[in-house]
């Protein structure tokens, strides 16, 4: 599907931001160039044509992340996902919760909570199934959650929003199988990051990819949620790398795996926290419910 006006506000006032090559896979780019336009009414920015197969996470995470195995997953995103985690822990309660994450992959998050929820439950695609069910009720769809009526007193997702198709079809889902008083928690790239302000081009290089079909900063987030009915609870950056990354990142021109460790982890953490107060971070976390 090609827009000629904005997917969330339908706004037709837009600017062409981007017009070359997008990273389509690990360390690898299209052969052709894609177009990404700035919403001029809600700040979004968007896809021209939005790509529909990598909702698909046997797809997806094969193409970036080179496997989709449970080894892979959990080698790369367990100790990150608890950092961030723990981040979540320190604003809500999942003592004695029902709790849904959509987009579980391997289900590390809910391993983490299971000894304090009351329930745990896990939403992805079924190559995941065998694994997450051993600790976990698994579901492979909406509609089966849907079908069989459940509904969670926090849904968590998690750097998921930006791959949607349809996200105001997406959030109003979530919102839909919420129990009274539940919380939904996004994490959410942020498009406004200081690797951006700092890098440009050479950043967005890397950052702009087949698989993000969003680009949200705060004011999009805000206009969107707002437009859904969902009051915001609780809203701050998250940074992901630290201070070490990004200098190398600068150093190089181009993502980075490994780093010296120049600064160290108090300086950094410091740093880290005022990125995060001003929403520069690389990511944005929302705790939001329904009016």
């Amino acid at each position: 599907m090609q827009f000629k006006s904005c997917p969330v506000c339908k706004s037709k006032k837009r600017k062409l931001i981007w017009n070359d090559l997008l990273r389509s896979g690990k360390n690898i780019w299209t052969k052709k160039p894609h177009k990404i336009y700035w919403c001029q009414n809600c700040d979004l920015r968007y896809l021209e044509k939005f790509n529909y197969s990598l909702q698909n996470n046997k797809v997806f995470r094969k193409l970036y992340d080179g496997s989709n195995s449970i080894k892979k997953y959990n080698s790369f995103n367990k100790n990150r996902e608890k950092y961030k985690l723990d981040k979540i822990k320190k604003i809500i309660n999942f003592k004695n919760k029902e709790i849904l994450e959509s987009n579980c992959g391997a289900a590390t998050n809910l391993d983490f909570l299971k000894t304090e929820a009351k329930q745990t439950y896990g939403l992805d695609h079924h190559v995941y199934k065998s694994h997450v069910e051993k600790k976990h009720i698994f579901f492979t769809s909406l509609n089966e959650i849907n079908k069989n009526k459940y509904t969670f007193d926090i849904i968590l997702s998690l750097a998921e929003i930006e791959h949607q198709t349809n996200v105001i079809k997406f959030v109003n889902s979530l919102k839909k199988i919420l129990k009274k008083n539940g919380l939904i928690v996004f994490r959410i790239p942020n498009y406004n990051n200081i690797y951006l302000q700092l890098l440009g081009n050479k950043f967005q290089t890397f950052d702009f990819r087949t698989s993000h079909n969003y680009y949200f900063s705060e004011k999009s987030c805000d206009f969107l949620f707002k437009k859904l009915n969902l009051k915001v609870i609780h809203k701050n950056g998250l940074q992901e790398y630290s201070i070490n990354h990004l200098i190398e990142f600068i150093k190089k021109g181009k993502r980075v795996a490994k780093y010296p460790k120049l600064i160290n982890k108090k300086i950094s953490d410091q740093i880290s926290k005022h990125i995060e107060t001003n929403k520069i971070s690389t990511s944005l976390t929302y705790i939001l419910k329904s009016y």
